[in-house]
């Protein structure tokens, strides 16, 4: 089980004139996160399957700006669109607009999650897990939503909640400022690890006026769409980014990737199947 440190409540009600107030994480609601989250995994058990899945899993971290909500929103349908993942997909959501469509998003919250995924996953099956949120320098990443303690979620944390799991095949993009300090952490045979930008550069589009960050643009809503393989996609939306920061005269964020020997063969194969069906 996992607590959530939350703020104090905010005292006083609104007058019916004014604005409601946003919806808050209250401690209710802290205490269902575990239930919750094992109810998804009950869900997505029951579409378990022999041969190689893809599950998904997506983390929104930053819920004051609805970007990074709205940009796992899109992973997830486009992993599903492209892997077959949509019925064995989870979301963690921080989400001021909504505290209550999904689990929320912690370090604890996924941790929770993928012991659970584990547990249901086979040894050939994948996981494509799409991180969004602000990045800090040394690998950290902003979590907090309103009425929660802000918090991170480093690259050291994610890498051995990965090693508990016993999740052997991963798909991990980090979509973040200085997002290239999780990738060498994170990093072997059976893994492949993009990140929106190098370990010293910003990533850009992190705003609430916006539904997507600019890799979630490139990578997500039109790289995908155009590549056949995952590599592939990489490799345009990189390009596309380095076009629309030089037409803007932005510091380049250079994303950055590392492609597992064993698990681009083995993402390959699946691509390979799934343009067969």
């Amino acid at each position: 089980m996992f607590s959530l440190v939350l703020l104090a409540a905010v005292q006083g009600t609104a007058s019916g004139d004014e604005t409601p107030p946003a919806p808050r994480v209250t401690q209710e609601l802290a205490s269902l996160q575990p239930a919750r989250i094992d109810r998804e995994i009950e869900r997505i058990s029951e579409h378990a399957a022999p041969g190689p899945q893809v599950y998904f899993v997506g983390f929104a971290g930053f819920g004051e700006e609805r970007v990074f909500a709205e940009e796992i929103s899109l992973a997830s349908t486009r992993v599903a669109e492209r892997y077959g993942s949509g019925p064995r997909s989870l979301r963690l959501v921080n989400d001021r607009r909504d505290v209550e469509s999904f689990p929320l998003a912690t370090a604890a919250a996924l941790r929770y999650a993928l012991l659970g995924l584990g547990r249901v996953m086979d040894d050939d099956d994948v996981l494509f897990l799409a991180l969004s949120s602000h990045g800090m320098k040394g690998a950290h990443l902003s979590v907090t939503n309103t009425g929660m303690r802000e918090s991170t979620l480093d690259a050291k944390e994610l890498s051995q909640m990965l090693r508990e799991s016993g999740i052997r095949w991963r798909v991990i993009v980090v979509s973040a400022c200085f997002s290239g300090s999780f990738v060498k952490p994170l990093a072997d045979d059976h893994t492949i690890v993009i990140a929106a930008a190098a370990k010293n550069r910003s990533s850009f589009g992190c705003s609430d006026q916006r539904d997507l960050t600019y890799f979630g643009e490139a990578f997500y809503r039109d790289a995908l769409l155009r590549s056949t393989h995952l590599r592939e996609a990489f490799e345009t939306a990189r390009a596309d980014i380095h076009e629309r920061e030089r037409a803007e005269e932005f510091t380049p964020s250079k994303p950055q990737a590392f492609f597992g020997l064993l698990m681009e063969e083995k993402l390959r194969g699946i691509e390979l199947a799934a343009a067969r069906r």
